[in-house]
């Protein structure tokens, strides 16, 4: 269940009136890495697999979907929120194990100072190599195209929601989340499993861009990144750093572009 409905009163023209109103459900994960607690996150249940997925791949555990020997929900008792992966090999011999007991998805860009701790997040990234343009009409048919599947959105209000679209300007990816991480990973995680990263091309995602955000980006090798809201300061700078085109504001006839403008074309 996705959605649930829930009493309120609601004050409109000077009156307050009894009503239902939609809920995005909102429930914890728990994310196991061969046989250890890695992380819990809060999430639109229903596409576990996939944002467990992208989130592996994102966080840089592994390379593809192959190096997974096992990703499924955990079937013990009480372990309905729970996913278990087992990896055939553990990236570069590292361990995938975490002391902590787990992470914090939320994280923000003020818990980094200064340029030295920036490289560390980013060091190990590519920056992106081609340089492909699109005209200004397609960038805003593919937000058409991304407005028109935020349906749990437009029931609750409550939702982020994250697209990803090849360089055919075809969308191949989808995916809504109460988090915006979470939903950009659910979207990376589909075209993890269907093993088309290659032709992956632009983002557009409902919430600002964080340097969270655009670490993603880097690391599944987008040109563009274009989000509703406004970037971070740390965004911008890891952005221009990587040849990443950011794009924020975006809106039915105008964007602001903060980094690399030369792949949109004005025609």
């Amino acid at each position: 269940m996705q959605v649930l409905k829930h009493r309120t009163s609601r004050f409109i023209n000077e009156g307050l009136l009894a009503t239902e109103f939609a809920l995005a459900v909102e429930e914890l994960l728990e994310i196991y890495i061969d046989g250890a607690p890695y992380a819990v996150t809060m999430r639109l249940p229903g596409d576990d697999i996939h944002l467990v997925a992208g989130f592996c791949f994102t966080e840089g555990i592994i390379d593809s979907w192959d190096d997974f020997l096992s990703i499924e929900h955990s079937r013990g008792a009480g372990d309905e929120g729970r996913v278990s992966v087992r990896l055939k090999r553990r990236k570069n011999g590292g361990d995938s194990s975490r002391k902590n007991g787990g992470i914090v998805f939320s994280k923000t860009s003020s818990a980094l100072c200064g340029r030295s701790a920036a490289d560390q997040v980013y060091m190990n990234l590519r920056r992106a190599e081609r340089f492909t343009q699109i005209p200004l009409s397609t960038l805003f048919d593919m937000k058409v195209a991304f407005e028109a599947r935020q349906t749990i959105f437009q029931l609750t209000g409550s939702t982020h929601s994250a697209s990803i679209f090849d360089r055919e300007s075809s969308m191949v990816a989808f995916s809504e989340d109460v988090g915006r991480h979470n939903a950009f990973d659910k979207a990376i995680g589909s075209l993890l499993q269907a093993g088309c990263m290659e032709h992956v091309f632009l983002a557009i995602v409902s919430s600002r861009l964080s340097f969270e955000m655009i670490q993603k980006a880097g690391v599944l090798g987008l040109e563009i990144i274009c989000a509703l809201s406004a970037p971070t300061s740390m965004a911008v700078r890891m952005a221009e750093d990587l040849n990443i085109t950011l794009i924020g504001f975006l809106r039915d006839r105008s964007f602001t572009i903060y980094t690399h403008p030369h792949r949109i074309l004005e025609t």
